[in-house]
């Protein structure tokens, strides 16, 4: 009978110790019989994981029976007011707050990792509080130094103020870096200390000279920062996926530092998706994450990237974990076809339609040095201003004579409505074309969803430029033309 009751014994805390999930004991003056929430980021969205009574007390726990994932966790009031902390291997532990004040009179018990990244948050709100006058007054005086019409004097004066204002700036800058570096030595394991990484610009050298100081290599820097960006990204630490700074970083980085051209963003996002292979949950995220990036992106043409990014990881079966969503496949493989066309740089696919005569047309045998091509149908409200809009520019800026052709494709069948609208609006000096059996397959070939849709072809029948509204087009246009023009 002792062995049995040892046994239980022993069982009991085996299971007690496997089964420890978190705990997290919460006191906040100024609240009382209300809830607060246990939210955390994850890209650039933050999600409510829990939720705790507080009492008449202000007291109440966070509490659950798994491990919740590492990461920057956010404790939010009613009012949506929240602080910030960090939640990693220990998660039992206790806080205290008072709502005069919820970051500055936080205190944390039982867990180290946020005290210090309480220390840390406090030390950087006061330099930052230090910097903003200084800023303020260096943006301020530059202002007074390029300004028209000041003397020599007050140049003079503002140039000064502005070299001890950034003197200062630096100081604090210093101050900020030296702290930050006492925690990486400190914690190297520490989320924070890979957060603070992440955040860290890299330093680029100075261009290579030779001896007259002549730049040697105008795009060393450019090449420095795409080799080097990645150096303090630690992909194998999937906590970094629930921070306010990973997402952001990447964007930031294919947004703002990568030239955008599709090739050159195509090879970039490569290199990061084969960096995350380090870790299965940032791979997962990132391949994702990129894939809904390009679907619908601002820039013209970078939709190339979704094409390559859908082709290369999701068809290619690599996206393994999409592989049982038929659903979702479908749809990929569905919008994959709509766009692989269509893409701007790649030729376009010719079509045989009817003309007004009912005679053939091809796309491909009308000889210019330019086409724009335009989807519309007479009833769409946006069609009625756009169409005649573009006729009007195509008018008035000559370009027929320039040797532009302007092709509209009716998409309907009705040729009554299609003829009136021509008529109407004076359109018979355009190639107008239409498709009433559906042969062509335009709707997959050139993505027509809704109308107006337009593309621009060269003389090689590439596509240069798609979905750009008139004025842009002939913007594009006279810009080429004009680059062309015989001197």
């Amino acid at each position: 009978m002792k062995k049995i009751l040892l046994l239980i014994c022993v069982f009991g805390f085996l299971t007690n110790s496997f089964a420890k999930g978190y705990k997290i004991q919460a006191s906040v003056d100024g609240l009382k019989d209300t809830f607060l929430l246990l939210g955390y980021y994850f890209g650039d969205k933050k999600y409510v994981v829990d939720t705790a009574q507080l009492n008449s007390q202000g007291i109440g726990v966070f509490e659950g029976d798994s491990l919740l994932n590492g990461g920057i966790y956010l404790v939010l009031t009613p009012s949506y007011r929240y602080f910030e902390l960090i939640l990693d291997k220990d998660q039992e532990f206790g806080f205290e707050t008072d709502t005069s004040n919820l970051f500055k009179k936080i205190t944390f018990k039982g867990s180290d990792d946020n005290i210090v990244f309480n220390k840390y948050q406090l030390f950087t709100a006061e330099m930052q509080k230090n910097k903003a006058p200084l800023i303020k007054n260096y943006r301020d005086n530059l202002k007074i130094k390029d300004s028209v019409g000041i003397s020599d004097k007050d140049k003079k004066k503002a140039e000064e103020e502005i070299k001890k204002v950034k003197s200062q700036i630096d100081e604090l800058d210093k101050q900020i870096k030296a702290y930050e570096d006492s925690l990486l030595g400190k914690y190297p394991e520490n989320l924070l200390s890979s957060v603070l990484k992440i955040m860290r610009e890299i330093e680029i050298p100075d261009y290579p000279r030779n001896e007259k100081g002549e730049i040697t290599d105008s795009l060393f820097k450019y090449r420095y920062l795409t080799t080097h960006y990645f150096d303090n990204f630690n992909f194998g630490d999937r906590r970094l996926l629930r921070t306010p700074v990973f997402q952001p970083k990447i964007d930031d980085y294919l947004d703002n530092q990568i030239i955008q051209i599709p090739d050159s963003i195509i090879v970039e996002v490569d290199k990061i998706i084969t960096l995350a292979k380090a870790d299965a949950e940032i791979y997962k995220f990132l391949v994702h994450h990129l894939f809904m990036k390009y679907q619908n992106p601002k820039i013209m043409g970078l939709d190339n990237i979704f094409v390559h990014i859908a082709e290369k990881y999701y068809l290619s079966g690599e996206a393994y974990w999409a592989k049982s969503d038929t659903a979702f496949m479908n749809k990929v493989k569905d919008r994959y076809d709509k766009m692989r066309y269509n893409q701007v740089g790649k030729p376009s696919v010719d079509m045989t339609t009817f003309n007004l005569g009912y005679f053939w047309q091809k796309l491909h045998s009308i000889n210019a040095e330019y086409i724009v091509l335009y989807f519309y149908e007479p009833s769409c409200g946006h069609c009625k201003k756009t169409i005649p809009k573009w006729h009007e520019l195509y008018v008035e800026n000559k370009l027929k004579e320039k040797g532009v052709e302007s092709v509209l494709f009716y998409t309907q069948a009705d040729t009554v409505e299609w003829r009136a609208f021509i008529n109407q609006h004076k359109l018979t000096d355009c190639i107008n074309v239409f498709d009433p059996y559906q042969n062509t397959n335009f709707r997959t070939f050139y993505d027509i969803y809704s109308t107006p849709v337009s593309y621009v072809l060269d003389k090689k029948k590439n596509i240069i430029a798609k979905r750009i509204p008139p004025e842009t087009i002939i913007d594009l246009l006279n810009r080429r033309l004009e680059a062309v023009k015989p001197e």
